[in-house]
């Protein structure tokens, strides 16, 4: 009967037994991903290994030349800054920024202020200068907003001159009431009922 072979080591026959017990459940795994079984010396072995997240796919719109150019883009930027900034001096409840890009975006037919059509540009400027009109016309606001005044003035001139084609369409409405001359001499209610005067005249 053949005699068993000894496995000789520096430590004596115990770490050679455990250094026989390593090698002997030693598995070579390749690289792959999920859960798998292995059949090694002494029975399977159970690995398991993370399995990947899965990546998304997300299809990217480019601006074309129908969309709204840089120069647009830029007065849109501008005109919510300025919306924001009023809505927050005047009412106690912020505007998020984000809530008012969705708003215009949405007055200009796009989900993204770049995907706006040019055609639809005028859509998106004409609200956002609605919304700031209307924050002008609270009672608060020409405590609240230092440019109270000097928009008033310049939106009365610019519709005179723009719709009315009169740059003087005012003058005979304020020399009656208020016997002034001048825009910039008119008190804050009085300006404001000439402002409401202006907006509401026919061309």
């Amino acid at each position: 009967m053949a005699e068993k072979q000894k496995v000789e080591s520096p430590q004596g026959n115990a770490a050679g037994r455990d250094i026989h017990l390593q090698e002997a459940q030693r598995v070579d795994i390749p690289s792959i991903n999920g859960g798998t079984n292995f059949i090694g010396n002494h029975g399977p072995v159970v690995v398991q290994i993370g399995v990947l997240p899965k990546t998304r796919v997300r299809a990217v719109v480019q601006p074309g030349p129908e969309h709204i150019d840089a120069d647009q883009r830029r007065q849109l930027h501008d005109l919510c800054d300025e919306w924001v900034s009023l809505h927050d001096s005047i009412k106690r409840s912020p505007l998020p920024k984000a809530l008012a890009w969705s708003r215009i975006n949405k007055a200009g037919g796009s989900t993204t202020y770049a995907l706006i059509l040019k055609t639809r540009f005028d859509d998106a400027r004409a609200y956002t200068l609605k919304q700031m009109a209307i924050l002008r016309g609270m009672a608060s606001a020409p405590r609240k907003d230092d440019e109270w005044r000097p928009k008033r003035i310049g939106a009365i001139k610019a519709r005179c001159i723009n719709q009315l084609r009169d740059p003087h369409a005012y003058k005979a409405y304020i020399k009656k009431n208020f016997g002034a001359d001048s825009l910039t001499a008119l008190a804050t209610d009085e300006l404001q009922k000439t402002y409401a005067y202006i907006m509401a005249k026919k061309a």
